[in-house]
């Protein structure tokens, strides 16, 4: 259709994820839920003396809120196509942009350019308030081994876990549907598989599932204890696959069915 472009598409999708108030209202309840978790985490780690504070304990107490809110930001995800479908509206989408495509590129585009800037003022937020309550000797700062990458890491994850719920959602088109399997496949999954694998296969499996591979981009290698997870190159490759796999899926579905 002549006028409809990406840059196009990609206005109409920021607008509509900007006009929505649930939009501000879930990214709120994140910021400040999972900023207020940091902290009574932080606050009972130290509440005793001689409280241990190594790096990768204070690093795994500030960003346990993102393991959690994962979840809302997936359902966030797959509520942004599905959401269409059963208003209606996304016949009218699709009849603006025949191609469809587009439409779920521009939803990807606009999720993460919103989600990863304020993930990344929550992510650093949670840490200072995290280790507020250890020794200041204990604290970790900007030019300190990992930090920096662990709070890119830790912002970037809940994001690539909600463009996996996008590409589901369109996918299944159901949100009742797409909730299910997306929990499934990151909650239940690993439960599953650990419990029904060898655990030397288990081992080398395990870290390759999403949930797994996205916490690997925040983690913090504990010098006296063995880590099972990816290092966070191999991780970060892992996690876009899983979402490059999630959206051409979801795509290739859109594109061929009716709305």
């Amino acid at each position: 259709m002549i006028g409809v472009t990406f840059p196009r598409v990609l206005t109409a999708e920021w607008g509509k994820l900007r006009a929505l108030r649930s939009t501000w209202a879930l990214f709120g309840t994140i910021a400040i839920l999972t900023v207020a978790l940091a902290g009574v985490i932080g606050w009972n780690a130290n509440r005793l003396p001689g409280a241990s504070n190594t790096p990768a304990e204070i690093i795994s107490r500030a960003f346990l809120g993102i393991d959690v809110f994962s979840l809302f930001l997936g359902a966030f995800g797959i509520m942004a196509i599905t959401g269409e479908y059963s208003s209606g509206l996304i016949r009218s989408t699709f009849a603006a942009v025949p191609r469809r495509l587009p439409v779920l590129a521009a939803k990807a585009v606009a999720l993460a350019v919103l989600a990863v800037p304020v993930m990344l003022v929550v992510c650093a937020v949670s840490l200072a308030v995290s280790q507020s309550f250890a020794p200041a000797a204990a604290r970790l700062g900007p030019g300190d081994p990992g930090v920096i990458r662990a709070i890119a890491g830790a912002a970037v994850a809940p994001v690539a876990l909600a463009l996996i719920g996008l590409g589901l959602g369109a996918l299944l088109r159901h949100t009742a549907t797409a909730l299910t399997v997306y929990v499934l496949l990151i909650l239940v999954a690993p439960t599953v598989l650990s419990q029904t694998l060898p655990e030397s296969v288990a081992n080398k499996v395990l870290k390759y599932i999403p949930v797994a591979a996205a916490q690997a981009l925040y983690a913090v290698r504990d010098g006296g204890n063995p880590f099972t997870m990816l290092n966070p190159g191999p991780a970060a490759v892992v996690t876009a696959g899983w979402v490059l796999l999630a959206l051409a899926t979801g795509g290739i579905v859109l594109w061929r069915r009716d709305p």
